[in-house]
């Protein structure tokens, strides 16, 4: 049975749809194995980023087996289109990446495959930043191929 849930708030019904359509895709794409997820979605405006990922996953119905699947995305809705689609490709990624048990941040500690990193690594040195950029750019071109976006949409952001 497949269960994949995304609840987007915020933001006008357009990026509603850009967010379900990417999140649709991303997860088709980068986990197509995966059949319950559960992924929040914040449009907001965020001063200092252009979005975040967190693994919210807490009670044992979160989980399947070890592997996280409830998320909180915030994604800042000031971005422009082509931004925002990256933007939410690059979230997918850490998605992807606590799924698959590749990123390990349980609040004490960050596991990156196996390997014990540090809270005070720079951003650009930390290597499931380095992935989430790398696989942004190389997947916005095929979601923006493959992926319709329509104007005509409802309030929730589904196509009418």
């Amino acid at each position: 049975m497949s269960k994949i849930s995304v609840l987007v708030r915020g933001g006008n019904s357009f990026q509603k749809h850009v967010v379900n359509q990417c999140v649709d895709w991303c997860t088709s794409n980068l986990m197509p194995d995966v059949r319950r997820i559960y992924i929040d979605v914040h449009l907001k405006n965020i001063p200092d980023a252009d979005g975040y990922c967190e693994n919210i996953a807490l009670e044992k119905e979160d989980f399947v087996g070890s592997s996280p699947r409830t998320f909180k995305l915030q994604i800042n809705k000031t971005l422009h289109f082509m931004e925002m689609v990256s933007t939410i490709i690059h979230e997918m990624v850490h998605v992807k990446q606590y799924v698959n048990r590749e990123l390990n941040d349980n609040h004490s500690a960050i596991k990156w495959k196996s390997r014990h990193c540090s809270y005070n690594m720079s951003y650009e040195d930390q290597p499931w930043e380095k992935e989430a950029f790398r696989l942004q750019d190389r997947l916005l071109s095929p979601l923006l191929t493959e992926v319709e976006f329509s104007t005509n949409v409802d309030r929730n952001g589904f196509k009418k």
